[in-house]
């Protein structure tokens, strides 16, 4: 079963008094792209979480985004600097001395000095921090896998009706082929009708030569063998359940090739109107399958 390239999933899980957040997006190109920028605190896990979007993810260009939500505000740690406190102390003490100052340096002094105080923000326990990205993105993955896999039915089912108008506009084709060769024998029987008045037996062979030649020269059955041998593996395709975007592309890229020779070897009116309508659905395929994992 193939998959679409476009998707999007989210998740979600707790962490201390928050909740850490985790959204993925994807569309359609040629390889695998990676883009997203981590918290400072999450950069650690950074090969963890692409092994884990790998695991699911083989094509597509895809955008994360991971942010945390702290209940109440971000946790801190409220500590004091005692480098900076000892350089205050020092500081007044040599000024009380020089100026010969009665006060006292109390302890509201020293704190309600400058960068005494330090607020940093608490970190999380990196395992808990580990667990909770983890079952987070993996749910976020997971949403966006089914979007695909819906998306790829959607796809599929496009595809299939595609492959059986070109079945059948290949059939259409192949009735065409005794009735061309009847007209151009035709034509030349009315362009030397005079001759055939006076029996002349030599232009009779030379017409059937002229139309046997024809009849070789136009001759696509070979190219129309092979079309619907493409279009058993692009069905094949359709069912597999490995990467097979490209592969599908190639596919009707041979297809387009075929339905141009038989484009060009055939001047039947009706047969140049299924092959116009071959290559339509042709391109609306290539469209499609620019869009399959």
């Amino acid at each position: 079963m193939i998959k679409s390239m476009t998707g999007y999933g989210r998740g979600r899980a707790p962490l201390g008094k928050g909740v850490l957040r985790v959204e993925v997006k994807t569309f359609n190109h040629k390889f695998f792209e990676l883009s997203y920028k981590l918290p400072e605190d999450l950069q650690p896990f950074d090969e963890k979480i692409k092994k884990l979007i790998r695991e699911k993810l083989n094509r597509g260009k895809l955008y994360l985004w991971i942010t945390q939500e702290h209940i109440g505000g971000s946790p801190v740690d409220v500590c004091v600097d005692e480098k900076r406190a000892g350089q205050y102390v020092r500081l007044m003490r040599g000024i009380k001395k020089k100026y010969n100052l009665k006060d006292d340096i109390s302890l509201s002094h020293i704190l309600a000095l400058p960068d005494v105080i330090i607020y940093k923000e608490k970190k999380e326990n990196s395992a808990r921090q580990l667990k909770a990205l983890s079952s987070a993105l993996v749910q976020a993955l997971d949403g966006l896998v089914d979007m695909r896999v819906k998306e790829g039915k959607a796809l599929e089912k496009d595809l299939a009706s595609r492959l059986k108008n070109i079945e059948r506009s290949l059939k259409n084709i192949k009735t065409c082929l005794p009735q061309e060769i009847n007209n151009y024998r035709k034509k030349l029987k009315t362009r030397f009708k005079k001759c055939f008045e006076n029996k002349n037996n030599s232009v009779e062979e030379r017409i059937e030569t002229e139309v046997s030649l024809f009849a070789k020269n136009s001759d696509i059955s070979e190219e129309i063998t092979r079309i619907f041998a493409h279009i058993d593996s692009f069905r094949d395709k359709l069912k597999s359940r490995e990467e097979c975007g490209k592969v599908m592309d190639f596919i009707a890229q041979e297809i387009q090739r075929e339905i141009n020779t038989i484009g060009s070897k055939s001047s039947d009116v009706r047969i140049a109107k299924q092959v116009i309508y071959v290559k339509g659905e042709i391109e609306k395929i290539r469209e499609q399958v620019q869009n399959v994992e």
